[in-house]
């Protein structure tokens, strides 16, 4: 599959917000937009936020980084969300962790 450079696309999900201290904020059913940005075939990022607000409620953004289709890095979150990292699989990257 032959990779743009950004992908766009809209998903209904759960958010949760945590601290050292447990989870401080969450909402279920949440419409957020999602984009997917390559910079080129090493270095990626992602960005999501909720329609509802324009991102006032829900925001992330962070980067992506890859060796031979595999996913080796992100940073920005502490746990990449489910939904960009079935994007990336989609895309036919690697996302599983090395042992």
């Amino acid at each position: 599959m032959e990779i743009k450079d950004r992908y766009e696309w809209k998903v209904n999900t759960p958010l949760r917000m945590s601290n050292s201290f447990g989870t401080i904020r969450k909402e279920d059913n949440v419409e957020v937009e999602c984009i997917l940005r390559f910079r080129n075939e090493d270095r990626g990022s992602f960005e999501l936020y909720d329609l509802k607000t324009g991102g006032d409620d829900w925001y992330a953004e962070g980067g992506l980084w890859f060796k031979n289709g595999r996913l080796r890095d992100y940073d920005g979150v502490f746990s990449l969300p489910s939904f960009i990292e079935d994007k990336l699989k989609e895309l036919g990257y690697n996302t599983e962790e090395e042992l």
